[in-house]
């Protein structure tokens, strides 16, 4: 009770559209809580709970339902700036689901409450988690498409105005962009200051989101501070992380070299990340391998007869740390010699359209990831000479290199690859930019992500 009557009054201190927001989302809380509770004595009887057993189970978890809002709203969970990060909702409510089981513990082992459902509780648990992230990712937006937060983005140039047109076209990200105030348009800093306080009193404003790699635009820093500290409606973002988290994938234009030491770990593997994943990486080929030896025959002995050249050849390719790495491959076209551009005269036979259309051409790589040239996740390799080409042209291209290339990437499920055999610097920039927020993001769910998503393109013969 006492929980309640506390997050009652935090909710009434707010404003009407920031209420309406919380109360919706602690309603539906609340609500999955003991949904969930239901699932878990179902499950763990074998049958729908009888009226005595759920009545006996309805109160203790109604006051742990209670309190776990609360433990949500402590952590930030109703805060209208969470449909920002959509990305993170899982892992917030994973983090904070673990403090909620602290409290179960003591509520039903340390206090008297009449029953101690082990069983029941890890169910419960568990199955609230997956309703509540179900319902915050994908059942809440269509509820709360009048309750978004209203944001003004401070900046210029084309990715502030694709975020702009993003934030107010797309209900699900919680929020509105009801004006872009641009940096180039204003001759001095004390314009640009008056001309944003005139938006923020005049707009209900409750999100600046501004980039902070202009120098021009670091001017107004004293101004941030006052409005976000001042005035508690005011939440101060900077612009490149709302994009990487609307668009997952990092804004070249909108980062420094200072975004590179805040966010990237040359070499530095995160609480076991690396041994685990290539530990993963070799069982996952061998295991793949047995059952390919018998498909690796069949394919073999089909390029020996449709021009009896060879089956397979080696590509040279830029690894991790800008080391060569040699891939193997079954040959697809004709005097297919090495992995730098191709000459034109150099023709896709018919079986090697087809090797490639299902991506069985590369299935040899798999002995690659087992050497550790390759992982299944990561930027997929280069050629040596595009990539001199890319490194020239293109800020920071060296980067990708930190880690280790892989069989399938971020760009390559997100429909951003570079078609084989050329040199796109656009559309390299493009890739680069998803290769980047992988470098900052990786770990294992996000792997397991890209290798689902992987498949998914596969099935669905819809990659390029």
């Amino acid at each position: 009770m006492l929980a309640g009557i506390v997050a009652a009054g935090m909710i009434s201190a707010m404003h009407p559209p920031v209420r309406r927001h919380i109360a919706l989302l602690v309603c539906g809380d609340i609500c999955l809580f003991i949904v969930a509770l239901f699932f878990a004595l179902t499950l763990r009887h074998g049958a729908w709970p009888s009226r005595t057993l759920a009545l006996e189970h309805l109160g203790p978890f109604f006051i742990l339902a209670l309190l776990s809002a609360l433990v949500f709203f402590i952590a930030g969970l109703y805060d209208t700036h969470v449909a920002f990060i959509r990305r993170d909702i899982p892992t917030l409510i994973i983090r904070t689901q673990a403090v909620n089981v602290l409290l179960s513990v003591l509520l039903f082992f340390l206090v008297p409450v009449g029953i101690t459902p082990k069983t029941t509780l890890a169910l419960s648990l568990i199955v609230s988690t997956a309703l509540i992230v179900w319902w915050r990712l994908f059942l809440f937006p269509l509820f709360s498409s009048g309750m978004r937060a209203h944001a003004v983005i401070v900046g210029s140039g084309d990715e502030v105005k694709e975020l702009a047109h993003a934030l107010g076209t797309h209900p699900q990200f919680g929020c509105v962009c009801v004006e872009v105030v641009d940096i180039g348009m204003h001759q001095s800093a004390e314009a640009l200051q008056g001309r944003l306080r005139e938006v923020v009193s005049r707009s209900r404003v409750d999100s600046i989101i501004a980039d902070m790699s202009d120098e021009y635009a670091k001017r107004l820093a004293p101004m941030y501070y006052n409005l976000a500290f001042f005035d508690a409606r005011v939440r101060f973002f900077r612009i490149s992380d709302v994009y990487e988290q609307v668009f997952r994938r990092v804004p070249l234009s909108l980062i420094g070299k200072t975004w590179f030491l805040e966010n990237v770990r040359a070499g530095a593997p995160r609480h076991g990340y690396a041994a685990l994943k290539r530990a993963g990486d070799i069982i996952g080929a061998l295991i793949l391998l047995a059952p390919c030896l018998v498909l690796f025959l069949i394919i073999v002995c089909a390029i020996k007869l449709s021009d009896r050249g060879r089956a397979l050849y080696t590509a040279e390719r830029v690894g991790q740390h800008q080391r060569p790495i040699y891939l193997y491959k079954f040959r697809t076209m004709t005097g297919m010699d090495s992995g730098e551009i191709l000459n034109t005269a150099h023709t896709v036979t018919l079986l090697g359209r087809f090797l490639r259309t299902t991506r069985l051409d590369e299935l040899p790589q798999l002995w690659n990831i087992v050497r550790g040239d390759l992982s299944f996740v990561g930027p997929r390799p280069e050629t040596p000479g595009r990539a001199r080409v890319y490194a020239e042209c293109i800020p920071y291209y060296f980067m990708r290199h930190l880690v280790k290339p892989g069989l399938s990437g971020w760009a390559q499920i997100s429909n951003f690859d570079v078609p084989h055999g050329e040199v796109d610097i656009p559309r390299t920039m493009d890739k680069l930019s998803f290769d980047l927020f992988y470098l900052k993001h990786y770990s294992l769910l996000f792997d397991l992500e890209i290798i689902l998503k992987t498949i998914k393109t596969l099935l669905l013969h819809s990659g390029s």
